[in-house]
């Protein structure tokens, strides 16, 4: 039998290795999986809340069995899409999985069928939280984020000072995994209307109104290096950029002078398609020569090889941690200069 796992986990690791010890399942695929599940499984380039594509792929590749192990796209409701297709899953629908996905709805359930569970109030309002904490709380006391939190929705507060700052992050702080969301369903959305290749950016959340443009600019920026450097990402958030931001902010004239004193007279337009893939796969392995040469399906030596060569013609040992990073940094700024020299002035 074929089985698709959702998720990229360990939870879907572990569920792989379980799946695979069946004498029963001759084929494992894994959306979107990770490289530790790749050694089990086949990996494929689906996400969790596509599920759109994740019911045309269990099609297609005529799946017995999907397990779903990641709690959103289960309180999303992929389990009634996959049913829905007529496809075996095993994991809760969605009128289920809300126990898991809200915090506040299982503690209500609890209450209303007098099932024991510990003392607690809901608030929808940070107002109202910090008014209770100040006249009727005992400390310490447990914050609990609404809502998947990935397990990190539990704040344990001793005094009110810690308390106040857990409803801040919790209550007027959004969190990154909502953001994401949104902008996923966007691109959805877009997506069944028929555009394609859709990218979104969002910069700082805003609390006033004046606050708007700077917010715009940075998302703009973000839309821009995300372009540059993370072309693989549908979704590109400014607080991400880390050193593309830096390098889009560099002149031109600069961003040669620093090329120059890397590479010398030798274009990193020279280098040949193997020493490219090679040095882009060595970094995708954090610099790991064994796990590297293994994915390249190479030798060692033929690996240790190329990087001696490449260290001979740049004066850079990719082995080396500052090597390496000066590398990258002279790549990624080679890759802004001609994303800036494509455009007509």
């Amino acid at each position: 039998m074929k089985v698709l796992i959702v998720g990229g986990g360990g939870r879907e690791h572990a569920i792989a290795q379980a799946v695979a010890k069946s004498k029963k399942v001759d084929k494992i695929y894994c959306a979107p999986g990770n490289a530790g599940i790749g050694m089990i499984a086949e990996c494929v380039a689906i996400g969790a809340m596509e599920f759109d594509k994740l019911v045309a792929f269990a099609k297609e590749k005529e799946i017995d069995l999907c397990v779903v192990g990641m709690d959103d796209p289960l309180v999303g409701g992929l389990v009634d899409e996959m049913e829905k297709a007529g496809i075996r899953t095993f994991g809760p629908r969605k009128n289920a999985a809300i126990l898991e996905g809200s915090k506040a709805f299982s503690k209500d359930l609890m209450k209303k069928y007098n099932i024991p569970t510990a003392a607690y109030e809901n608030f929808d309002s940070s107002e109202a939280a910090l008014e209770y904490l100040r006249t009727k709380a005992n400390f310490p006391i447990v914050l609990k984020a609404d809502g998947l939190a990935l397990g990190k929705g539990v704040l344990i507060c001793n005094t009110l000072e810690e308390a106040k700052a857990g409803v801040k992050e919790i209550m007027e702080e959004v969190p990154k995994a909502e953001l994401e969301h949104v902008a996923k369903s966007i691109i959805t959305t877009l997506e069944k209307e028929g555009a394609s290749n859709v990218h979104i950016a969002y910069g700082s959340i805003v609390g006033e109104l004046k606050e708007v443009s700077r917010s715009y600019k940075e998302a703009k920026m973000a839309l821009d290096v995300g372009k540059i450097f993370f072309g693989e990402r549908e979704i590109m958030a400014y607080s991400e950029l880390g050193i593309g931001r830096l390098i889009y902010q560099l002149p031109i004239p600069l961003c040669k002078m620093f090329i120059r004193e890397i590479f010398g007279n030798k274009s990193p337009d020279d280098f040949d398609e193997e020493t490219l893939v090679t040095i882009n796969k060595f970094f995708e392995n954090s610099l790991n020569v064994s796990e590297t040469s293994r994915q390249l399906f190479i030798h060692r030596n033929t690996l240790v090889y190329r990087l001696d060569k490449l260290q001979k013609s740049t004066g850079l040992d990719l082995r080396v941690f500052e090597d390496a990073i000066t590398f990258k940094i002279a790549m990624m700024v080679v890759k802004y200069m001609k994303y800036m020299e494509s455009f007509e002035y």
